[in-house]
């Protein structure tokens, strides 16, 4: 199934916060660490296998609560688990 790239913003405020590869069809339940694109600070939490390690996803101009960090079964993936209306999604132009 082809990936595609979504450009995360906060509703509060309408800031960035960041761009995701996603794969399959759906909605955005869950966000996989390894598949943040950008920003690189995501990047040191890849390999995370303790959530407490994680931080919580917030939007970095108003500080609203976006998603909870968690370790996805199976595989052991850190990840968001997204709160619904916290956020909507852009398709973006940009490939990985």
């Amino acid at each position: 199934m082809p990936s595609r790239s979504f450009s995360i913003f906060c509703t509060q405020c309408n800031g960035y916060i960041l761009t995701y590869r996603k794969e399959g069809s759906g909605s955005l339940i869950r966000i996989y660490v390894k598949q943040i694109l950008e920003p690189d600070f995501f990047k040191q939490f890849k390999n995370s296998k303790l959530k407490s390690k994680i931080p919580p996803l917030e939007c970095f101009q108003c500080r609203q609560k976006l998603g909870t960090p968690k370790i996805h079964e199976p595989g052991n993936r850190p990840a968001y688990q997204m709160i619904k209306g916290t956020f909507f999604k852009k398709e973006s132009k940009k490939q990985p």
